[in-house]
C-alpha cells in the first residue's frame, strides 16, 4: 500500500498544492533529458569500471538516478552558493556545479585529503571551491557572503544547529543516505518536526527540504 501510494503521488495525483504539483511533475519525476546527463553518466561509468561494488559502497558513489535528480533540483532553484557536507566521490559536486558556472561550492569534509578520487574529480573546479574542516565556519561563510537562493547537500550528518541555521536562512537542504545511515534519518525527522513552513519530498533514500515561508507546511512521500 505504501509503494502504491508513493507511486500514485509521484505522478501528481492527490497533490493539491500547485507548487508541489509542479515540483513533483517537472523536477522530481521529470523524464526529459538534460544537457548534463551525458557527462554525469560518463563520470559515474568511469568510476564503476575502475572499482568494485564494495569499494563503490565504501566511497559512497551516488547512483546515476540520484545524480540526475540532484542536477534537476539545482537547476530548478539555481543557487549561486552551495554548501556540501561530505565530499563523497565528487560526482554530486560536479552535478550541482554544472548548472551555473558562476556558482560557488562551500565543501565541508575534514578528510578531503584522504579522498584521492574526489580530489581528482574536482580538480578542474578548484577555483570555485572553498574547503573547510569545520561545519560552523562553512555555514557562517556561506550565509555571510551569499544572497538567496542557496542550497545545501548533506552526504553525511552534521549538527542539528547547523541545519537549522540553513533552513532559517531559507536555504534548500538535500539529505542523502537516509536508508544507510540512521543519523541521517534522525536528522531528517528533526528537521521536519522543527519546520513550521515549507515542504519536504522524500523516497526514504534522499530528501529535499524547501523552507520557503510562503509555502504551506506539507510532507510528500514519493517514488523516484
Amino acid at each position: 500500500m505504501s509503494a502504491w501510494s508513493r507511486h500514485h503521488r509521484s505522478g501528481g495525483f492527490g497533490i493539491h498544492s500547485p507548487y508541489a504539483y509542479q515540483f513533483v511533475r517537472n523536477v522530481w519525476r521529470q523524464r526529459l533529458p538534460y544537457y548534463a546527463y551525458g557527462g554525469i553518466h560518463q563520470l559515474i561509468d568511469t568510476i564503476k569500471q575502475s572499482t568494485t561494488r564494495q569499494q563503490r559502497r565504501e566511497m559512497d558513489l551516488i547512483s546515476e538516478r540520484e545524480a540526475r535528480l540532484l542536477f534537476r533540483v539545482t537547476n530548478f532553484f539555481n543557487p549561486q552558493s552551495i554548501l556540501q557536507a561530505g565530499a563523497s566521490t565528487g560526482v554530486e559536486s560536479v552535478a550541482m556545479m554544472e548548472v551555473g558556472h558562476n556558482s560557488r561550492l562551500y565543501l565541508y569534509d575534514p578528510d578531503i585529503e584522504q579522498k584521492a578520487l574526489a580530489v581528482r574529480v574536482l580538480q578542474t573546479q578548484l577555483e570555485r571551491i572553498d574547503c573547510y574542516d569545520n561545519i560552523d565556519v562553512a555555514v557562517n561563510e556561506m550565509l555571510e557572503g551569499s544572497d538567496s537562493p542557496m542550497m545545501a547537500l548533506l552526504n553525511t550528518p552534521v549538527k542539528d544547529e547547523a541545519v537549522k541555521r540553513l533552513l532559517d536562512a531559507q536555504c534548500v537542504v538535500v539529505l542523502r543516505n537516509l536508508n544507510r545511515d540512521k543519523l541521517m534519518t534522525q536528522l531528517f525527522d528533526t528537521c521536519r518536526q522543527d519546520m513550521t513552513k515549507g515542504q519536504t519530498y522524500t523516497n526514504d533514500k534522499i530528501a529535499i527540504l524547501n523552507p520557503h515561508p510562503k509555502l504551506q507546511r506539507e510532507d510528500f512521500l514519493l517514488w523516484l
